[in-house]
């Protein structure tokens, strides 16, 4: 195991360790305390420090294909609208009509011209801006004036959209997500990401505490013993720790594909130029905090969740395939490759529960990180220390 982006600092048994969180072997150490994983108070921190103060995942592109398409979701515990314009354009809004708060809706709705409160029959344009606001001098046919009409548009949340995914910052002076992902745009150039089409979906309610998720994704150390499909030990092992910039971490198998079959009659069309030394690579990262990315040259797979409370959280595992694959000569191979993802992540579900059971006794505030194994869990729980205030 090697770590890229940064000299090395030593050795152990003929592989490369970084300089890092994890200079040398701690003993007992725990960067973040076992409350962090529990507590109620801990979660409504991170909320506030980290889901509501950068961008975060929030959504798929797909779940609003075509103008009028109306999605709830939350983010930090704050109620937003992904909304299709007519234009095609896809924006966010905070899910709350200006008159007296009420969110809009709770369901995904289709609507043809305004999304519409039921409260007070408020209405909107698909662009945010207020519709109508019936009976407003209490007489038949009075509105606002257009002064009034255009300081009560519904609220926009700072959104962009990349590889098929929908990110929102509610912070208020937010930089460029562009900028945030440059790092990971450029690593994979080789890949068209405008030719992802969806392949399948599927959520998973998970009782574990949202960081454990990220951690058992990082975790390329537990492969072999809880995910038999991934093949031999010392193949499973054969991973470089990788980091792409602070805040998208994880690592790649340079040889990680290399038993498939490739440009057989089943096989998947590649996702773009792919140059014949990435051919067998796989790239797992999280881009902090809550996308998970799983790259190879043929399929892209996300995770993004929603934490909804100390001990629980929602995912959303969404998996892509280049647009040349949407058709029956693809679908043998799509449905095999996509039972195996869901597979590979049903089998994490026991141990996420255990792991959440576990951060309940004495011992979390001393568990181990190893320097050969994780540093890369390290950054990551230095990341949530650093933005959620956690003591050092």
């Amino acid at each position: 195991m090697t770590v890229q982006s940064a000299p090395a600092s030593s050795t152990a048994a003929g592989n490369q360790i970084v300089a890092g969180p994890l200079s040398e072997r701690p003993q007992g150490r725990s960067i973040l305390p076992g409350r962090a994983y529990t507590g109620q108070a801990e979660f409504d921190q991170e909320q506030e420090a980290i889901f509501a103060s950068g961008w975060v995942w929030a959504g798929y592109e797909h779940w609003a294909p075509v103008g009028g398409d109306v999605i709830p979701v939350t983010v930090a515990g704050r109620p937003l609208l992904i909304v299709r314009g007519d234009d095609g354009e896809l924006r966010v809004f905070h899910n709350s009509c200006r008159h007296r708060g009420m969110v809009l809706t709770e369901e995904k709705i289709q609507v043809t011209r305004r999304i519409q409160c039921a409260y007070h029959c408020w209405s909107y344009h698909l662009d945010g801006t207020l519709a109508a606001a019936p009976f407003f001098r209490r007489e038949k046919r009075t509105a606002p004036d257009q002064e009034f009409v255009a300081g009560l548009g519904l609220l926009p949340v700072a959104s962009a959209t990349w590889a098929g995914m929908v990110f929102v910052n509610l912070s208020p002076d937010p930089r460029p997500l562009a900028e945030l992902l440059a790092p990971l745009q450029k690593r994979w150039q080789h890949i068209d990401l405008n030719r992802l089409t969806l392949a399948q979906e599927r959520k998973f309610d998970i009782r574990a505490n949202w960081k454990l998720i990220v951690e058992n994704f990082l975790d390329f150390y537990h492969l072999p013993f809880i995910h038999p499909q991934v093949g031999p030990v010392s193949a499973s092992l054969d991973v470089d720790d990788v980091l792409v910039a602070p805040e998208i971490i994880g690592g790649c198998y340079p040889r990680g594909a290399a038993g498939k079959a490739k440009k057989s009659a089943d096989q998947l069309p590649w996702l773009g130029d792919v140059p014949a030394d990435r051919l067998e690579s796989q790239d797992i990262f999280c881009v902090f905090p809550n996308a998970l990315l799983f790259l190879e040259s043929d399929w892209f797979q996300v995770i993004g969740f929603e934490p909804l409370a100390p001990d629980h959280t929602l995912e959303h595992m969404a998996i892509f395939v280049d647009s040349s694959a949407d058709s029956e000569d693809f679908s043998t191979a799509i449905k095999s490759l996509c039972e195996v993802l869901y597979e590979v992540n049903e089998q994490d579900l026991p141990i996420l529960r255990k792991l959440q059971a576990g951060r309940h006794s004495p011992g979390a505030d001393r568990t181990t990180l190893l320097s050969w194994w994780d540093q890369i869990t390290a950054h990551f729980q230095s990341l949530v220390r650093d933005r959620a205030g956690y003591p050092q």
